[in-house]
C-alpha cells in the first residue's frame, strides 16, 4: 500500500518542558534528509573510504499562524533552544492506543517567512537532528485527535 504524505504530521516541544507536545497547523511538507559523509585517500591499492558519521536534518514548511506552536519554534530559532519533534503516522498499524512515530531532538537553523502580496504567508525551517532519530509509538490524547481528524459534530447543543 502506498504511503501518503497528508498521513504524517509534526508535533513539537521545547526540549525539558512538562507539557504536551503540539502539532504544527497548516503543515503543507516536510522532509527527513539523511546524508553520509564520506572521505576517501588515495593508496597505492586503490581509494580507501573513511565515515565522517551521518548528519540528519528535517525540513519544514508550513502556511504561518500565530498560534502558540509557531510562535515557539519562532522563539526557539532566536534564542537557540532545542527541540523534541515527533513524526506520527497517522495511518500506520497501530499499537493499542499509540501511532508509529519517529522521534528526534535538534535545533531550528533558520525561520524564514516571505511576505507575498498574493499569497499565503508561508514559513521554511529547517532542523538540525542530533544523533539518530528513533521509532517508537507516540500518544495522541482523544482531543488530539479530534484536532487532526476535524471529528464528526452533532446538530444539537453540547
Amino acid at each position: 500500500m502506498a504511503n501518503f504524505g497528508k498521513n504524517k504530521i509534526l508535533m513539537f516541544r521545547k526540549l525539558g518542558d512538562k507539557t504536551a507536545a503540539a502539532k504544527l497547523a497548516l503543515q503543507t511538507e516536510h522532509k527527513w534528509k539523511y546524508e553520509r559523509k564520506n572521505d576517501s585517500t588515495a593508496t597505492k591499492d586503490g581509494s580507501v573510504v573513511s565515515d565522517k558519521g551521518l548528519e540528519v536534518t528535517l525540513s519544514i514548511e508550513a502556511v504561518t499562524s500565530r498560534d502558540d506552536v509557531n510562535k515557539m519554534l519562532k522563539k526557539s530559532v532566536v534564542d537557540g533552544e532545542k527541540l523534541e519533534v515527533w513524526e506520527i503516522d497517522l495511518a500506520g498499524e497501530k499499537q493499542g492506543e499509540k501511532y508509529p512515530a519517529l522521534y528526534a531532538q535538534g535545533a531550528l537553523s533558520s525561520w524564514e517567512v516571505p511576505d507575498n502580496v498574493e499569497d499565503l504567508e508561508t514559513l521554511s525551517t529547517e532542523m538540525t537532528i542530533e544523533g539518530k532519530p528513533v521509532e517508537g509509538y507516540a500518544t495522541l490524547t482523544a482531543s488530539q485527535v479530534e484536532e487532526i481528524n476535524y471529528a464528526f459534530k452533532d446538530t444539537t447543543a453540547s
